[in-house]
């Protein structure tokens, strides 16, 4: 049997993974995980992290997820906490590892599905327009959502949801942010009524078909109808004149797309992807985080002249909860702000 490698020289190596090979290595033998255990306990694991697709499929537990990474073109299975993921919104993921979820009761956790840790983000009822319908014994049976925005009242009268079905109507996208000072995160939220748009944008042309349905049919079955991205329009602000500036492409970078943080790399760091393309999955507002049963558009957008691949393997994912891209990290849990 040949001589074990200083575990140094383990360290070096191990440094060169990304984290799903990261993790596999960690589990062959006690010296190999004493060595993953080191380069992260001592800071020395940087290494660039290609976006994966996060998904869930029928064939697996309500609890356990897929990654399916692009670089590899490999798929890992995890097991996550309770409340079963199968059964959450996904509303969000960070440059940084973190997934925001919204469980049946509307309310919302960041969960890392790499170290598995979650953490509970303050209750919905935090929310100003958020208002909970209790029973005698204090039991919550719905929530009225105001229809108000600042000092704009669109209605006097607030909607009732019920506590599951409060999360189709108020939550429209979650962001993380490293708090470098604190070493903690804050987590943005924009949600109903009237969630307001950012400053930079970045918008998609979609075919819509009806599957199907006959034009004279008296309603749309949902599940038939199919979306499928055409078309990626990408701006820069032009500072000076303070308006936004149609580009024609991305030239080396590599744009992802989708509910989760949007992220722009470089194409050289990541030698897999292919510069000016558009990594996207559903987003629309309305349609992603609403129905189940609708088949998603997911697929890698050619810039230059608009043809679309699909995403290997083939469409194996569950429908629900929408796929979204998240960038594996093996960060813990700091401090946490909410702004609302």
């Amino acid at each position: 049997m040949a001589p074990e490698l200083p575990q140094d020289i383990l360290m070096d190596i191990f440094s060169l993974l990304e984290i799903p090979d990261l993790m596999r290595s960690s589990s062959v033998c006690t010296s190999w995980r004493s060595a993953c255990t080191s380069l992260r306990r001592l800071g020395q694991y940087d290494r660039h992290q290609t976006p994966c697709l996060f998904y869930t499929s029928e064939s697996d537990g309500d609890n356990v997820a897929c990654l399916y990474h692009l670089a590899a073109k490999k798929v890992y299975r995890l097991t996550l906490p309770d409340p079963p993921i199968r059964r959450r919104h996904l509303i969000g993921s960070s440059h940084d590892g973190w997934l925001v979820t919204a469980d049946e009761r509307s309310e919302l956790h960041m969960v890392n599905p790499i170290t598995g840790e979650q953490v509970a983000l303050p209750s919905v009822t935090t929310i100003e327009q958020v208002k909970p319908v209790v029973d005698d014994a204090g039991v919550i049976l719905n929530y009225e959502l105001s229809q108000y925005c600042g000092d704009m009242v669109f209605n006097e009268d607030p909607i009732v949801h019920t506590p599951g079905d409060l999360r189709d109507h108020l939550y429209f996208k979650a962001f993380v942010f490293s708090e470098l000072s604190t070493g903690g995160y804050i987590v943005v939220i924009i949600h109903n009524p009237e969630h307001q748009l950012s400053f930079a944008r970045v918008w998609r042309k979609a075919d819509v078909a009806a599957g199907d349905n006959e034009e004279d049919a008296p309603e749309w079955d949902i599940s038939k109808i199919v979306y499928n991205t055409k078309k990626v329009y990408v701006y820069k602000i032009d500072m000076e004149a303070k308006e936004l500036v149609e580009i024609d492409g991305l030239n080396d970078h590599v744009l992802f797309l989708g509910n989760n943080q949007s992220q722009c790399l470089r194409a050289e760091e990541y030698p897999q992807l292919k510069a000016n393309h558009v990594y996207f999955t559903d987003d629309l507002d309305g349609i992603s985080l609403s129905f189940r049963v609708i088949r998603r558009d997911i697929g890698v957008l050619n810039l230059e002249n608009n043809s679309r691949e699909e995403i290997e393997p083939p469409q194996l994912w569950c429908g629900w909860p929408s796929p979204i891209w998240i960038t594996p990290s093996l960060t813990i849990f700091g401090n946490l702000r909410l702004n609302k």
